[in-house]
């Protein structure tokens, strides 16, 4: 399909699928006569409500609904002091949200908990540091969270449990005696893939992936993910060249169940094929590819049965493709926005980039997407993320991108160089014809390319629908909007 046809057909199916209202929040808790910095969203299937929290740079504003659309309270927090940056989680109980958060160097941790109730907030500064740890993700259930670390130099792994109380404890899990292998199959400890040095500065290279989102390439790309699953957490690295390892966390018992899937072996002049995985459901989703080749299976995580098996040389034709080979560069308007002809020029991209894979239920079975990601780096130096509009991060304010996988999830989408492919196969992964269907963030993509200036957004899913927002100057409101599938 031509990409200005692909293009043309998005704008169509727009038409026929636009955005709903949802609700407006007068901006009426504001301590300065600005917009909010940020804004983000807690949602509480358990009590069927939902807080909205504008932070304004002096205060963090808190309103209260059910999911109803009905107000069941507001008040403004001074917050903790403004050295805790970033929301990491959130527990909930009784109708009480406590919001976790982290300074920006991942060493000093903090909470804020919100009683609507009482129209109260208390302030918990914790009293201890990652001196000899690496901050990894964290994962919230409940009224419990938990924060993963890894061990300086070493193949230990630790979990902090907080209550909802504001108590905590660790739990440590040492893997020093099992065998981790590299690239190259030798010998390293757990920090060695699950860190990287950047600007003087070690930290953790694990993102956070929601599987009910469209996840772009750009975020399953990365060699190391954590997959949030309520009752679970699983943890799993990518950067050997014989093994997937999955570290299956329980909850709230804490137990960690390690698993090894074996990869696909082949190569080439000597050279050892890019490799990653995808976890989705109950199966794992296995890619390798070089520059002449690529091997691609599905393949039960418990029993490690291979259900699908897929393999392409640069001298054949994809026959299992559902859209051209895309080409894609910062933004989907990108002049870089091309469509590649052979499939030597496929497997030579994907192969020089970070490889990746990504997969999402249809109505009639699976839509994966294969392909590779390249970050792109602004003008200033970092990756190409902050706000929806792009640009330079707004570090000013509160930042949500961890907390919240699936507005990571669409920030990503919107702005990544990417060489992909999008497939469709049946529920017993027979590849079947047809065009690849518009997800939900194309949907929303196309709306916030409408609104190119739009402050402090967010998206959030509750229940079976996606809820965009986006603050509204000239009505001094955050507004809502609504996107079903």
């Amino acid at each position: 399909m031509n990409i200005k046809l692909l293009f043309f057909s998005f704008l169509l199916s727009f038409q026929v699928f636009s955005q709903e209202p949802f609700l407006s929040i007068p901006n009426d808790l504001k301590t300065r006569r600005k917009a909010p910095n940020d804004a983000f969203a807690v949602v509480d299937e358990e009590n069927k409500t939902f807080a909205i929290f504008l932070d304004d740079d002096k205060t963090l504003n808190g309103y209260l609904y059910s999911q109803n659309l009905e107000p069941l309270g507001k008040f403004a927090s001074n917050g903790l002091p403004k050295l805790y940056t970033e929301i990491i989680g959130n527990t909930l109980e009784n109708g009480q949200i406590r919001l976790f958060l982290k300074n920006q160097n991942n060493r000093n941790f903090g909470s804020i908990l919100f009683d609507f109730e009482r129209n109260a907030s208390v302030e918990t500064e914790y009293n201890f540091k990652l001196d000899h740890e690496i901050y990894l993700q964290s994962h919230s259930y409940k009224n419990k969270f938990y924060i993963l670390t890894v061990s300086r130099r070493s193949s230990q792994l630790n979990v902090y449990v907080f209550d909802h109380g504001g108590n905590f404890n660790k739990k440590s899990f040492d893997f020093n005696d099992r065998f981790f292998g590299d690239r190259k199959n030798n010998r390293v400890k757990l920090d060695e893939f699950l860190t990287e040095r950047e600007q003087f500065l070690t930290q953790g290279a694990v993102v956070k992936i929601e599987e009910t989102n469209p996840n772009d390439i750009s975020i399953t790309s990365n060699s190391c993910k954590i997959y949030d699953r309520n009752e679970k957490f699983i943890l799993t690295i990518d950067g050997g060249m014989l093994y997937t390892y999955i570290f299956e966390f329980t909850v709230p018992d804490l137990s960690v169940n390690l698993k090894a899937v074996e990869k696909e072996q082949f190569s080439s002049d000597g050279y050892t094929p890019a490799s990653n995985s995808y976890l989705y459901e109950d199966k794992i989703y296995q890619i390798s590819g070089l520059k002449d080749t690529l091997v691609f299976t599905v393949k039960n995580i418990d029993t490690k049965e291979e259900i699908k098996k897929i393999s392409l040389s640069k001298n054949e034709e994809i026959t299992f493709k559902n859209s051209p080979i895309i080409q894609e560069g910062t933004s989907f308007f990108s002049e870089e926005l091309r469509e590649l002809d052979k499939t030597s020029q496929f497997l030579r991209k994907i192969s020089s980039e970070d490889i990746g894979v990504a997969v999402i239920s249809t109505n009639n079975g699976y839509q994966i997407t294969m392909g590779g990601n390249k970050e792109i780096t602004n003008n200033y130096g970092g990756p190409m993320m902050g706000g929806f509009g792009g640009g330079i991060p707004n570090v000013s304010g509160t930042i949500t991108f961890s907390y919240n996988p699936v507005f990571y999830s669409f920030n990503s989408y919107k702005h990544n160089k990417s060489t992909r492919i999008e497939c469709l196969f049946d529920i017993n992964f027979v590849h079947h014809a047809g065009s690849a269907p518009q997800n939900i963030f194309d949907k929303i993509k196309i709306y916030t390319l409408r609104h190119p200036k739009a402050r402090a957004e967010n998206l959030f899913k509750m229940n079976d629908y996606f809820v965009y927002g986006k603050y509204n100057e000239e009505k001094d409101a955050y507004e809502l909007f609504k996107f079903s599938e």
